[in-house]
């Protein structure tokens, strides 16, 4: 069960004018959703922890940057000399049927940190060079390599709820998958949505995650056998004891075979006559 959640507080709504002077400084307008979202608070921070094995542990996390920290993302990797540079389109591009998929750091006009998933890769608000509809929510791994994750910022923030903050949620919407213990998670705190995330890409679950998750046919809402998921041991029925079987009710055959038996023989009758 849930034991704890913490926040932080009431942030004070950010101020219109420093929104433009962040437009003025990166040379990009924000989209009205999240403008309209640092105008009611400057950034979002709410996690929560539940109890388990008998501690307490830290399980959820939902968060979004303040204004302040909404920074522009560099990726610097080592050439072969050892000095630090700057990603060029060679180091990220690929010709994979997958990768043409992905936004490319040609492609990439600005791409700004949105939640650094506490270091499992970086949720970012992208600005594509010519692209349409306005800036994406998209999702850098630490391999270097973009997911697609909302439209918009209020699509992925209805993401984040619904996905309660559990720990590398975004990785349901890679080819990487969930780990093994987030699908723990998951399947005890939120299988609906595990297993509609699983419809949407088309994954096929393993034997295993068959073996746990139940699902049904027609709504494909997971059933979790809590006791094999953590197993459990089922002490109730330990100490019954146990039942005797009813004995079978003797048949009319025996009974008449006991019946002969205990009646005197002719012999034995005519033995006794003859004494007499």
């Amino acid at each position: 069960a849930v034991v704890s959640t913490q926040s932080t507080g009431d942030r004070k709504p950010a101020d219109p004018a420093r929104i433009l002077d962040w437009e003025e400084e990166h040379v990009c307008k924000l989209p009205d959703d999240i403008k309209n979202f640092y105008i009611t608070t400057d950034g979002l921070l709410l996690c929560w922890s539940v109890k388990f094995n008998g501690s307490v542990t830290p399980l959820g996390r939902m968060e979004v940057n303040p204004l302040a920290n909404l920074k522009r993302i560099t990726i610097p990797h080592c050439n072969k000399h050892g000095a630090t540079q700057s990603v060029t389109v060679a180091d990220t591009d690929s010709d994979d049927e997958d990768s043409r998929r992905r936004p490319k750091f040609s492609q990439i006009d600005k791409a700004f940190e949105i939640d650094a998933c506490c270091s499992h890769g970086k949720v970012c608000l992208v600005y594509e060079i010519g692209g349409t509809g306005g800036p994406k929510i998209w999702f850098l791994d630490r391999a270097v390599r973009w997911h697609f994750l909302a439209h918009s910022f209020m699509e992925y923030f209805r993401l984040m709820v619904m996905h309660l903050g559990l720990p590398q949620w975004q990785y349901a919407f890679t080819d990487i998958g969930l780990s093994p213990m987030s699908k723990q998670w998951f399947n005890l705190y939120a299988p609906v949505r595990l297993a509609i995330d699983d419809e949407q890409l088309g994954r096929k679950q393993s034997d295993t995650d068959a073996d746990i998750v139940v699902a049904d046919k027609n709504l494909s809402i997971g059933k979790i056998d809590i006791d094999r998921l953590f197993k459990l041991t089922n002490d109730k029925n330990r100490d019954k004891p146990a039942k005797k079987k009813p004995q079978p009710p003797a048949s009319p055959q025996t009974s008449n075979q006991k019946l002969t038996s205990n009646r005197p023989s002719l012999a034995h009758l005519a033995s006794k006559r003859a004494g007499r």
